[in-house]
């Protein structure tokens, strides 16, 4: 197989992270990468045998060994950037969010379209082992039906002169960091309608914590907190599902543990065993009547399960090369269906934008 030629525009923190993941698929060349600092860039290009680098990030997107840019720079930017790139015949991958308005992504996802090329988006949640069988527990109603979606991303906190903090530059936290967990919801659950946000400010005028609601279908909640204002080293996130007849936890943003607890039916308990390998699924002693959401149903089994998926750089370096490749199977083969696409982009940043604008009307005063 050809490989794909990639080109970085942004090889920061997360974006050399992202690097070293690439470097790894057998499938792609990166040939080209792009910064604000010389000597970091050439010095990044001669560890990685990266054939060309530069300060220009035109001359990366109209490079001839370049069929893929990766944006992978402050959100502000990433309109300007991925439409030359589409421009100049090359298919785009970003970085979340896809932009900083809704009339910059719909001009994205437009030019892609006329142009033939593919925009993607790095969901990397929506590659999740573990998230991926949360979702298939939902599907197959194995506790009965989901009532609440609980997700709290309480994050380290980030120096004052940081850009996220500026929203022209990242839009805020909701559009910078929450359109993550907006879409995962979305995969899992549906389409949703915000009914509530509000956020917290510093004296500073930072606005540093998040809170919104948003409904999905049958009746059912979703709760979103997002906090940049712990000590690193305690930063903690985590999601719960509430079900008619049990409880789903995952353990971290990117979660390497989950745990499930609750009441099957006997149907139920024969699809359980077969998602959740390794669950103790324990017969009642006589199948017994329960009043759940309103309803009465026969339950006959007890689960309780545990697991684990082991180091969290390995779990984070495993999506990171699905996302792309799965991006990249797209862009190899039109019939090709990703697991996200711009459109999911878009979506998430919709809701995203209208939770930030809501919030900021009811926002609090510093304390």
């Amino acid at each position: 197989m050809t490989q794909l030629r990639l080109g970085i525009i942004g090889v920061g923190g997360f974006g050399l992270f992202a690097l070293k993941q690439y470097c790894r698929l057998p499938q792609l060349r990166v040939t080209a990468i792009a910064g604000t600092r010389p000597e970091k860039y050439a010095a990044l290009a001669k560890e990685f045998d990266i054939p060309f680098h530069t300060t220009d990030w035109r001359a990366l997107v109209s490079h001839p060994e370049v069929d893929v840019v990766y944006l992978a720079t402050p959100p502000n930017t990433r309109a300007e950037m991925a439409l030359a790139a589409l421009e100049a015949g090359k298919h785009v991958f970003c970085e979340k969010p896809l932009a900083l308005s809704l009339p910059d992504a719909d001009r994205m996802l437009d030019a892609a379209q006329q142009a033939g090329l593919r925009l993607g988006i790095n969901f990397v949640m929506r590659y999740s082992t573990l998230y991926e069988l949360a979702r298939a527990v939902v599907t197959e109603r194995i506790f009965g039906a989901p009532r609440r979606f609980v997700f709290e991303n309480n994050a380290g906190d980030l120096p004052a002169g940081h850009w996220f903090w500026d929203p022209q530059r990242s839009g805020g936290i909701l559009v910078e960091h929450g359109v993550h967990f907006f879409d995962i919801a979305a995969a899992i659950f549906g389409d949703g309608n915000l009914c509530w946000a509000g956020m917290s400010r510093r004296e500073s005028g930072a606005e540093d914590r998040w809170l919104c609601i948003v409904q999905y279908a049958e009746r059912m909640f979703g709760s979103f907190y997002h906090a940049f204002d712990k000590p690193s080293e305690i930063e903690h996130t985590g999601a719960v599902i509430e079900f008619e007849q049990g409880t789903l936890s995952l353990d971290g943003w990117l979660p390497t543990g989950l745990s499930a607890s609750g009441l099957l039916s006997s149907e139920s308990a024969e699809l359980a065993a077969s998602l959740l390998p390794g669950a103790e699924i324990t017969p009642l002693p006589e199948p017994q009547k329960v009043l759940a959401n309103g309803s009465e149903r026969v339950v006959s089994h007890r689960l309780r399960a545990e697991m684990a998926i082991g180091d969290k750089q390995d779990a984070y370096a495993a999506v990171v090369q699905a996302a792309l490749t799965d991006f990249l199977a797209w862009v190899r083969e039109s019939a090709h269906h990703p697991r996200v696409t711009g459109a999911d982009a878009r979506a998430a940043l919709s809701l995203s934008l209208a939770a930030t604008a809501l919030a900021r009307e009811t926002s609090t005063s510093p304390s």
